[in-house]
């Protein structure tokens, strides 16, 4: 499916980046309203909306969910990696942070770049393949493209996948031959498990012991989405494992494995629990999600 190619620049002031958003102001925002898909792009006093990038998850720095209070993932075994990464692909330096974490001053204030837009998400977030620069001369902007592989490696997304810095997380959204091209990217960075990459200290399909929810903030580095789930469980029910896969079952998170030509519905179906141990059965990229 071709992505629409939107030109702008990015801004960091006001924000709290992570790993895998960053703030967009398209040099036309009217192309917001172009981008395909049945939820809309919100947009802020500018013009500016979210970016949520395509096909990649990053550790979480701060996780709200189901409490007021955010959490995050191991900050020492690379939590800000990607962020960090991310700000100075795209051309930042001397990121300046408030109290709170949010970004008071960078050089410069903004920079180029353009996104290469697949949707929107139920909170309002563009998913899209993130470009610094000017669109390739081939890309016309506010049309919509057909993205090579070539185009792709041209992205922070494939950046990031190559360094280990973040995990493959695929939707059906994402073309096929994307999601292949990303997939092997994922596994050669496994294989490589690179100092501060997430393989280095990655546990999720090994076991995760859970005590409790310091297991998964400050100890043991698995994938966003699990952490994301347990993280919730854990601050609602305890660290208890023995009620994890009906609360799975209740989210009713629909997805495809390759071998089967139907959905699969609840996560509870590739997650293992032993005890006090959890372990996913399958790899991330083998897992292929359906939008909500």
């Amino acid at each position: 499916m071709p992505m629409l190619a939107i030109k702008g620049t990015y801004r960091l002031i006001d924000s709290d980046p992570d790993g895998d958003t960053v703030h967009f102001l398209p040099q036309d925002p009217g192309f917001w309203c172009d981008v395909p898909g049945k939820h809309r792009v919100g947009r802020n006093s500018r013009g500016g909306g979210k970016i949520r990038m395509e096909g990649i998850d990053a550790l979480e720095t701060h996780y709200s969910g189901v409490a007021t209070e955010a959490v995050h993932q191991p900050m020492d075994l690379g939590a800000s990696g990607a962020r960090d990464e991310l700000i100075s692909w795209l051309g930042f330096s001397d990121v300046v942070r408030g109290a709170d974490g949010k970004v008071t001053g960078s050089t410069p204030e903004t920079v180029p770049g353009f996104v290469l837009a697949d949707g929107a998400d139920v909170f309002g977030r563009c998913i899209a393949l993130v470009g610094r620069g000017a669109l390739p001369a081939d890309v016309p902007n506010g049309r919509r493209t057909e993205v090579t592989p070539d185009l792709l490696h041209q992205t922070a997304n494939h950046h990031l996948l190559s360094l280990g810095l973040v995990y493959p997380t695929f939707y059906t959204s994402l073309p096929e031959v994307l999601r292949h091209d990303m997939t092997a990217t994922s596994q050669q960075a496994r294989a490589a498990k690179a100092p501060g990459s997430v393989w280095a200290h990655d546990v999720t399909t090994d076991g995760a012991v859970i005590e409790d929810l310091t297991s998964i903030t400050d100890h043991q580095v698995i994938l966003p989405k699990l952490f994301r789930r347990l993280a919730d469980y854990i601050r609602l029910f305890g660290p208890s494992l023995g009620c994890f896969p009906a609360y799975l079952a209740g989210e009713a998170e629909e997805f495809f494995l390759p071998e089967q030509t139907t959905s699969v519905t609840g996560l509870q179906h590739v997650v293992e629990i032993n005890g006090d141990t959890i372990r996913m059965t399958r790899k991330i990229e083998d897992i292929v999600l359906v939008e909500k």
